[in-house]
């Protein structure tokens, strides 16, 4: 197949991002979305890209795991997040941590610095950072199926099992921040799964690097009302901040 520019240029920029819309690729380069259709219709008939209602993502084969990615995005700015946030949870605190990269980033601070922690996961990955630590925290995590691609426990389940629990702290991270539709999400579990442990928690807190800010999801998770503490590594935007009026919000330094 013989790409053009902006073609490589959006195989490049998916590379960074892992997924997005049509609307944000529209946005980012500037041009129609019937235009990004087009280039996406080329790619995906390649095997390039794979589409999904409303985005598109790299197609796998061939390309890093996209786990293994997201670990290497904004790097910098979660490790920010993850030192800040780590200072709000106390020794011997019972936490449930989502999935996400921003979690491992937490896992990896709260094995250095906390004790006697009780932490509840999906994550394979986020469960061998805190058993890293030695026996000193307590790791549980659900049975189910364990998805090659990010290491998470899936399945209704480890849904189920996770339901029975009632931390005081749940920790999660989603996809991109909407001053109006609130915390939004691409992967239907994942969505699932942090809908259903919102309730659960005493405090929800967010992770969430300021790239998030620019990007468009495709799943409703939750209202910014459901958030109690918000950790970033900039002030959110001014609709965002208005909706967080009711929320601890801590900026990394």
């Amino acid at each position: 197949m013989s790409q053009t520019l902006r073609q490589q240029q959006i195989v490049g920029w998916l590379r960074e991002i892992q997924a997005s819309t049509v609307l944000d690729l529209a946005d980012h380069f500037q041009v129609s979305d019937e235009t990004i259709r087009r280039d996406l219709k080329s790619l995906a008939e390649n095997g390039i890209v794979e589409r999904f209602h409303g985005g598109v993502r790299l197609n796998d084969v061939g390309w890093e795991a996209p786990f293994e990615r997201r670990l290497q995005e904004q790097a910098v700015a979660k490790r920010r997040i993850a030192i800040a946030a780590a200072e709000l949870i106390e020794d011997g605190a019972t936490i449930l941590l989502d999935n996400s990269s921003s979690s491992c980033f937490l896992a990896r601070e709260l094995a250095k610095k906390r004790s006697r922690l009780t932490a509840i996961t999906f994550s394979f990955e986020v469960a061998s950072i805190l058993s890293s630590a030695g026996p000193q925290h307590r790791v549980i995590l659900p049975g189910g199926e364990l998805r090659a691609e990010d290491r998470t426990i899936v399945g209704p389940s480890a849904i189920d099992f996770a339901s029975q629990f009632a931390p005081g702290l749940f920790v999660m991270s989603v996809a991109a921040a909407s001053p109006v539709r609130g915390c939004m999400d691409f992967d239907m579990f994942e969505t699932e799964f942090k809908r259903a442990m919102i309730p659960l928690a005493e405090r929800v807190m967010l992770l969430l690097d300021s790239s998030k800010y620019a990007r468009h999801g495709l799943i409703h998770v939750c209202d910014w009302q459901s958030v109690n503490v918000f950790v970033s590594d900039a002030p959110p935007h001014e609709g965002v901040a208005l909706a967080l009026d009711h929320a601890e919000v801590v900026i990394a330094s």
